[in-house]
């Protein structure tokens, strides 16, 4: 299927084809997910004319975005007449022809494809070479190391808009584990993201948590995803952000740490300019996703508004990916799941309340 913007663009009488991980997805066989990336021969002034919401996202690689059946489409404009712009590896120059089902290789890259260790352009800025090494390796089968980058002793800062990209396209890859850790090892996370830097010094109890410390369990949990959901794998991201700030005493460990985790998790996604909607939804999840487990205890009025939202859904997979990454077992899920199924029943059944009990008429209330 031809995507609709290629096709305007290919009508307006412009070139234009699949680039960087689009085109590096298709050559993968990997499935379409997160934005699409077009490489364009159409200036800047010629996407306005084709396009009617057109907007300039400040991006080192891409120079407009647009929605299309809400996906965004960032666009290159790569103009015959203005300089070449390297991607920071030489990969990224695969180019792919959605109209002719052709790959195109105008750089040679082939033989880098199978390989592998990545291969730098010369010339390209540190801090992006981190960041797409970063994605790459979250998304494909390369292996990166730290040194292998050659950074800067201190990255400048990236605006709003790059992190939140950044973070987007590593949890959009299969392996995103691979890309944070390389972001933590280059020091990227201490500086930029010190609230997941944080969670690293979070001791567990090997009993329950052979995997580690908080950062190691956090990744741990992304490996256990049965997809790349990016509120929900935001939301295994930061569900232990708050232990860092939590007290521990020896009945109770952790006391309240989702709570406060939901107010980091805000703070730290607004400051990536979020929007609000994604901000609301992946805050719930962290909010409540201690609440599964303690389904079996509580009562109807208290659980009942919780499995009604449509993010319960979302919540039961946190909380299995969460118990995946830990030695306690998938039973604790199991019985989630079947209460769940039960309030979805008796919630269905105008003569049963939410809890089951028998009424002659649909119960008011959470149901």
């Amino acid at each position: 299927m031809v995507e609709a913007p290629v096709r305007a663009l290919r009508d307006a009488g412009y070139g234009v084809y699949y680039a960087s991980y689009s085109a590096l997805d298709r050559y993968f066989r990997l499935p379409a997910y997160g934005p699409l990336h077009l490489s364009t021969d159409a200036t800047l002034v010629a996407l306005a004319q084709t396009f009617d919401e057109l907007e300039y996202p400040g991006l080192p690689y891409e120079d407009a975005v647009i929605r299309s059946d809400d996906r965004r489409v960032l666009i290159r404009c790569d103009d015959a007449d203005l300089p070449p712009r390297p991607f920071p590896f030489t990969i990224q120059g695969l180019l792919y022809d959605p109209v002719r089902d052709v790959f195109l290789d105008p750089q040679g890259v082939y033989p880098d494809l199978r390989s592998p260790r990545l291969r730098p352009n010369i010339g390209v800025s540190s801090l992006y070479r981190l960041a797409d090494a970063a994605v790459l390796a979250s998304r494909y089968h390369y292996l990166v190391e730290v040194e292998e980058l050659a950074l800067e002793e201190r990255l400048p800062e990236p605006d709003p808009a790059f992190q939140r990209q950044l973070l987007l396209s590593i949890m959009a890859g299969r392996h995103p584990e691979k890309g944070l850790n390389l972001l933590y090892f280059s020091g990227f996370v201490e500086t930029f993201w010190p609230e997941l830097q944080a969670m690293s010094g979070v001791a567990h109890v090997k009993d329950y948590h052979p995997e580690g410390d908080g950062w190691e369990h956090t990744l741990e949990t992304l490996r256990h995803r049965k997809e790349p959901d990016p509120v929900l794998s935001l939301a295994l991201l930061l569900h232990d952000v708050g232990k860092p700030a939590a007290s521990s005493t020896p009945e109770r460990a952790f006391d309240g740490h989702a709570e406060l985790g939901a107010q980091i998790a805000a703070r730290f996604l607004r400051r990536l300019a979020f929007p609000q909607q994604a901000v609301q939804d992946i805050t719930f999840l962290v909010r409540y996703h201690m609440m599964p487990g303690a389904l079996k205890v509580l009562p109807i009025h208290r659980s009942g508004p919780l499995m009604a939202s449509l993010l319960f859904p979302r919540l039961l997979e946190l909380y299995r990916a969460d118990l995946s990454a830990s030695y306690e077992g998938p039973d604790g899920y199991y019985e989630a799941c079947r209460i769940y199924r039960n309030y979805q029943k008796h919630r269905a059944n105008p003569y049963r309340h939410s809890d089951g009990r028998k009424s002659r008429r649909r119960a008011p209330g959470p149901a």
